[in-house]
């Protein structure tokens, strides 16, 4: 039977693929055929089909034009109805590249190659990810793109994580000259290395700041003295505007040293005036002028 008929074939049988669930892969051992159940596939099930036949068919060193008569019978309701209903030519002569073709064609939509390619293109490192979880997450993404024209290899994977990293650590690694790196794994496990360093040094300078706070916090006022306070605030408040809070010497030594760009951060969790967060850019801008200037570290 030709591709074009096998495909108007199964085309009765596709308003049932789409069920609102997703098809689920299950294998209890490697050497045991894997079973795809009913449900809707997308790129990420049919990788995963894909990935656990080629194991259970290396397992049990089946040929090549085999391969596809031995693994169909594991693709449950309809679509063992449609595979088993043309197995004939079909299944007998087909290799197993033309098989995987063949169930992207059937199950994915038209654009799923470009939706895919367009997807990892707009990923974002989050600042709270470490880079090697975002980097591993962009390779997985990448990895449903095997076999087509759109898989990005090293080079181009490269590009892209250096493109989606997140900006700081981005600077921090061109002061380290990392780009002068060829290989594409030692350049992951330097980048990775930059990032768990810098993911260190905030952690270091939270618990600094957390104990700042702590040693600087106001004594607690009798109620007489709250009561006091704040009538005379009431009364000569009016018309007049709260000056901007003075950042304290320990924290004027931490955005000397480390950059405003890494204490703002901090500030913004820690710093708080009467209960109420203050603007940290507003705290940081009024202050400027008090903070000596050093390169110590410079970028951050």
């Amino acid at each position: 039977m030709p591709r074009s008929d096998l495909l108007s074939f199964i085309s009765p049988f596709q308003p049932l693929f789409a069920m609102g669930v997703k098809a689920i892969i299950e294998q209890s051992a490697p050497n045991r055929l894997p079973t795809m159940g009913e449900g809707d596939i997308d790129p990420s099930t049919l990788w995963n089909w894909f990935t656990k036949c080629e194991n259970f068919l290396c397992h049990k060193n089946i040929t090549n034009l085999d391969m596809v008569k031995t693994v169909a019978y594991g693709m449950g309701g309809v679509r063992t109805i449609c595979w088993l209903a043309a197995k004939g030519p079909i299944l007998g002569d087909m290799d197993w590249d033309s098989y995987k073709t063949q169930m992207r064609t059937l199950f994915l939509q038209s654009d799923w190659e470009h939706s895919t390619r367009m997807e990892i293109l707009r990923m974002h490192q989050p600042s709270t990810k470490p880079f090697f979880d975002f980097a591993l997450e962009v390779m997985g993404r990448n990895n449903l793109l095997a076999g087509t024209d759109s898989f990005m290899n090293d080079e181009y994977m490269r590009e892209t994580l250096e493109a989606t990293m997140e900006q700081e650590l981005s600077r921090e690694c061109n002061l380290d000259n990392v780009s002068q790196l060829s290989d594409f794994q030692e350049w992951i496990d330097t980048v990775r290395h930059i990032d768990e360093r810098h993911h260190a040094c905030l952690e270091e300078l939270t618990r600094e700041i957390a104990k700042m706070n702590i040693r600087s916090a106001p004594t607690t006022q009798t109620p007489f003295q709250h009561a006091s306070t704040t009538s005379n605030t009431s009364a000569t408040s009016t018309g007049q505007t709260t000056p901007m809070p003075k950042l304290l010497q320990e924290e004027c030594q931490l955005l000397s040293e480390n950059g405003r760009s890494a204490v703002t951060a901090i500030l913004a969790n820690t710093r708080t005036n009467a209960g109420a967060t203050t603007h940290v850019n507003d705290i940081l801008s009024a202050n400027i002028e008090e903070v000596p200037s050093t390169n110590a570290i410079a970028g951050r």
